[in-house]
């Protein structure tokens, strides 16, 4: 079908168990908290091979997925989880200091974020929870952000392949 194994998770078994939403589901969220389970990856590795009518829902599945990982991000900012933040540790100043340059506009650095990856989302959704952003403008711009970030992603294969045929 496709390379299915990224760092030891297996994503063809994994659809084979649960289906494709469900997976994609899965991959996002595991992908929101553990940086090196990459959803763009398997968004571009399953798109030449998905039916064309799923693309979208699994996009936003996996676009679900990863802001629910996101909120545990959030909250652990709040205090409410402990999170290691491990090689993200070094930028959490340097984001604080973007959301302080930004004032009132800061929902529009979530967005940006979320969309192009610029700051790391990891780190925005932890210092946006630190920083008592309020929750649903975080979810809502991260969701979308995340959407356009995906969609954009799981449709590039396919645009490619029409091209080249």
């Amino acid at each position: 079908m496709f390379s299915s194994t990224v760092y030891g998770m297996n994503f063809e078994e994994l659809i084979a168990k649960v289906g494709i939403y469900v997976a994609s589901f899965v991959v996002g969220f595991v992908s929101g908290l553990v940086p090196f389970v990459n959803s763009e990856i398997y968004l571009v590795a399953i798109s030449p091979v998905v039916a064309r009518h799923s693309l979208l829902p699994v996009a936003l599945l996996s676009a679900l997925g990863q802001l629910f990982a996101k909120t545990i991000l959030f909250y652990a900012g709040r205090g409410v989880f402990q999170i290691k933040m491990g090689k993200f540790e070094s930028k959490i100043e340097s984001v604080r200091e973007k959301f302080e340059e930004w004032g009132n506009k800061a929902d529009v650095l979530i967005l940006f974020s979320a969309t192009v990856g610029m700051p790391p989302f990891y780190v925005v959704s932890f210092v946006a929870g630190a920083l008592k952003r309020l929750f649903i403008t975080f979810f809502v711009a991260g969701l979308v952000g995340r959407s356009i970030r995906f969609v954009a992603i799981v449709y590039f294969p396919q645009l490619l392949l029409r091209y080249i045929s």
